[in-house]
């Protein structure tokens, strides 16, 4: 008999958010036949993505921000949920807050519990203060982001730490057969300042001295325009400065050898998992969570944000020794398989939710 009724609110329908709540509900949906899961997204979200278990509950938008709430309450009243969960913080939550507390307990996941530099925005800042204060549990994905939102006076007691999770469904969308190029970088993401591609870039002539049968590949979307000037060898990048679809993804993660995070600022990210699943050592910098997750001569490298010179030497560390990264990368598929399954995430999951609905059965 179905028990427990959780509703997920994502007010966004496409990019990492979606791989990440899609793969969280079919893991919940299929852990326990005591669990019906619903989700709340906006029209157009990849219904693929999602386990037929999952009951999606779609809003039209109304803007470029705006959603109809109206809407999603009604939908809320109609499927009574035991458990209320925000994927996302978003300020069009915020308001109604009061109103999901009167439904049911909920649980918000605070992907940054503090807003990157180049970010910086009140509304949304105060929205991830107010959402986590406000919530009666808040899922963080590393230990220094739950220490991060102590600080900001959230009590240790309604905050767990549970991992990003394993998103090895990205070798199922493009099966192709598509060979590791040899020594490529990659690097795979939103171009934003707090990504430290300036130090990357940077990095490229270091790599050089040493090398020159090296590509580096920077792919997604956002302003380049800052960063085109600084590249003096071209023949070393090839930049996709446009969004990736999903099915483009995995043919960029299996051509690549090592991929690279060169952060300045960070929370956790997406991006970690999805090198793992493709076996590809990653060199990331010690900000965030990221060393939780990439561990040191094991599954790759940590090295120190904003210097080039050791972001350089990791990664030629990486490209000049393939025994270590073949090492590195068959360490990195057997972390994620251990630490970052859905199987163990729903268990604990379902667990906490378990603690905030009285009388469960």
């Amino acid at each position: 008999m179905v028990c427990i009724k959780i509703c997920f609110i994502l007010l966004i329908n496409k990019g990492g958010m979606v791989h990440y709540v899609s793969q969280l509900c079919n893991s919940l949906a299929n852990f326990s036949t005591e669990c019906t899961i619903y989700l709340i997204a906006p029209k157009g979200i990849n219904e693929n993505l999602f386990d037929n278990r999952v009951i999606l509950k779609k809003i039209p938008s109304i803007s470029i921000h705006g959603y109809r709430i109206d809407l999603m309450i009604k939908y809320l009243l109609e499927i009574k949920p035991d458990i209320i969960h925000t994927s996302m913080v978003h300020p069009f939550i915020v308001p109604l807050l009061p109103v999901l507390k009167k439904m049911a307990p909920v649980v918000a996941t605070v992907h940054d519990v503090q807003l990157h530099s180049d970010q910086k925005n009140f509304i949304f800042d105060m929205s991830t203060l107010i959402t986590s204060k406000f919530a009666d549990l808040d899922f963080v994905h590393g230990e220094r982001l739950k220490l991060d939102l102590i600080k900001r006076g959230i009590l240790d007691s309604k905050i767990s730490v549970i991992p990003i999770g394993d998103f090895s469904f990205f070798s199922s969308i493009n099966q192709k057969e598509i060979n590791e190029e040899e020594n490529t970088i990659l690097f795979f993401g939103r171009i934003l300042e707090y990504k430290g591609i300036d130090y990357l870039i940077k990095a490229e002539p270091l790599i050089s001295s040493k090398t020159s049968n090296f590509r580096i590949i920077i792919a997604g979307n956002g302003d380049f325009s800052q960063y085109e000037n600084m590249i003096d060898n071209k023949n070393h990048f090839e930049i996709i400065n446009e969004y990736i679809p999903d099915e483009k993804v995995s043919e960029l993660f299996r051509k690549s050898s090592v991929v690279v995070l060169p952060y300045i600022e960070a929370s956790q990210t997406g991006i970690i998992p999805i090198a793992y699943a493709f076996k590809k050592p990653v060199v990331a910098t010690d900000v965030g969570s990221l060393s939780e997750v990439v561990l040191d001569g094991v599954t790759g490298f940590i090295v120190p944000p904003k210097d080039s010179q050791s972001l350089a030497d990791s990664l030629l560390n990486v490209l000049l020794n393939k025994k270590l990264k073949n090492s590195m990368g068959n360490a990195a598929y057997e972390f994620m398989k251990k630490n970052m399954s859905w199987e163990g995430i729903a268990q604990k999951t379902i667990g906490e939710y378990k603690k905030l609905i009285p009388n469960n059965c």
